[in-house]
This record gives structure tokens, sequence and C-alpha cells, in this order.
């Protein structure tokens, strides 16, 4: 049986989940509470060692990273697949992944500080604002890349890891004050609607989101 540990509201976290969900394997959710600090626990720092989430494991193995974990779902439950047997479309796929988790991600966790993590009275706004048009400047590249390859997913007709990937911090940046822009990002607010109307979306939607 699958283990997998999480936190509510971790785009890395989500972005596994949306694959355990897409696959339809078994699995056994244990959401971690940041605000207890169990993902600093003993317990989870003997399946994490730098305390973070995600973690997974699956009889005796266990695995931390979210990219770690994705790559051994796809290897040994490869049906249905999330990457595409042609290998340039593959690498594709990878290209948006790093593109997200490099990129996007180093850019969006200024935003994280200052809207999540920063008491409002405490909030730099000039500094606020300047990082949400860097995410926004983000999503409108990869608008572009998107409506290029002309596809109702990430990379053209075949959902694939790297719509997993970008959906959490779509919607995490969309709650950190960076949506997306109908007026000049149409193909990506497409795309975030056909990805909500997937049931592993409300599957894996993140529990402290429903309560509020």
């Amino acid at each position: 049986m699958i283990h997998f540990y999480y936190g509510s509201g971790s785009p890395f976290s989500w972005r596994v989940q949306l694959v355990l969900e897409e696959k339809k394997l078994p699995y056994e959710p244990v959401l971690l509470s940041f605000q207890k600090g169990e993902h600093k626990s003993p317990e989870h720092l003997a399946r994490s060692p730098h305390g973070k989430v995600p973690a997974l494991t699956d009889g005796s193995l266990v695995l931390y990273e979210s990219s770690a974990i994705v790559e051994y779902l796809e290897e040994k439950y490869p049906t249905p697949p999330l990457l595409p047997r042609d290998p340039g479309t593959r690498a594709m796929v990878r290209i948006e992944e790093l593109e997200c988790l490099l990129y996007l991600a180093e850019t969006f966790g200024a935003v994280a500080r200052q809207a999540f993590f920063t008491p409002a009275e405490k909030r730099d706004a000039e500094a606020l604002a300047t990082a949400r048009a860097e995410v926004r400047a983000q999503l409108q590249q990869l608008e572009s890349r998107v409506a290029a390859r002309k596809g109702p997913f990430i990379v053209g007709n075949d959902f694939s890891r790297a719509d997993c990937t970008w959906l959490p911090f779509v919607e995490i940046a969309a709650r950190a004050g960076a949506d997306l822009d109908a007026a000049t990002m149409p193909r990506l607010v497409e795309w975030r609607d056909r990805m909500r109307a997937r049931p592993s979306y409300e599957r894996s939607y993140p529990p402290h989101w429903r309560t509020k």
C-alpha cells in the first residue's frame, strides 16, 4: 500500500497527489499539519530528512522530493501514462516541469513569503507587487508556449505530468494575488477550467481551502 505524506496547500504535494489520482492508484493520504510542526517531527524526518513534503512510501520503499516521486510512479505504474511515447514530446513535458519547478517556483517563493507568511501589517507592498508582476510575466510566457502548441493541455493534445506540475502553482498564485488574466491569457484560463473539471482536481483539492 502506498502512503502519501503531504501538506495542504503545498504545490509540490499537490503535484504528486494529482499524479496518484490520475493513475487511479490506491493510496493512504496522511495530512501533516504545518502549524503543529508535524513535518519536522522525528517520524517525518526519518522519511524526509529536510523536513519537507511530500514524502511517499510504497511497501518498504521510502521516497521524498516530488520529482523523484512522480518519476517513480510513472516507471512503477505506467498505466495510464503521463509521459508521451514520442521522445521529443516527452522532452517537452520535462522542459515544462523544469520551467515550473526551477523558474516559476523561484519567483513564486517571493510572492508566497509576503502573501502567506508575513503578517499584513509587516508586508512590503512594493516587493509583493514586483513579485506578483514577475509571476504574471512567467505565466504570460507559458501562455505563449501553450498557444503555439495549439492543444488543450500544456504540451499539446495529451494530458501529462506537465499539467500536474503547473496547475498547483497556478491555483496558489491566484490566491496570492497573481491570478490569470483572461484578456491576455485565454488559453491558460481555458486550460485551468478544463483541469478543474477533472475528477483528480476535486479529490486532491487542498483540505484547508475547503474550510475558507
